[in-house]
């Protein structure tokens, strides 16, 4: 948990404290947190929970130096898969509404923008709500 508490202070400016974060891995049973690897350096990873039948996807990140080389498409088809083998029908996130470069690898990865969440975000910009519909093996 180190390593997500890090990388979230580091490219996000906030996280939750050690503690929480502990708790939510072991002890959610929505939760699902996935890292990425490359010659045993994590470099990214992907938080969701699973409540059936839907998901969301908490967090998504990768390390800046190895953006843009298919790590978070990895993490996200990752996270989907696991969502059709638990029948899950709909995957949900958030974006912020400037974040144009995320918003599209979201678009290309088969989500649509559903509806806006105003004010959503601390320092009062709104979200984007996007959703997957997916068809899991015991929809």
């Amino acid at each position: 948990m180190p390593y997500v508490y890090q990388a979230e202070l580091e490219v996000f400016g906030k996280s939750l404290d050690m503690p929480m974060l502990y708790d939510e891995v072991i002890y959610n049973p929505m939760a699902h947190y996935f890292i990425a690897c490359i010659h045993q350096e994590r470099v990214g990873y992907i938080g969701c929970w699973i409540t059936e039948p839907n998901a969301e996807i908490l967090n998504l990140l990768v390390q800046a130096p190895y953006r843009k080389q298919g790590i978070g498409r990895a993490l996200i088809n990752h996270v989907i898969a696991l969502c059709q083998e638990k029948g899950v029908q709909a995957l949900t996130l958030e974006v912020n509404q400037t974040d144009e470069p995320t918003i599209r690898f979201y678009e290309n990865s088969g989500f649509k923008i559903i509806t806006t969440r105003k004010q959503y975000y601390a320092t009062g910009e709104d979200a984007l709500l996007m959703m997957l519909t997916i068809r899991g093996e015991n929809s």
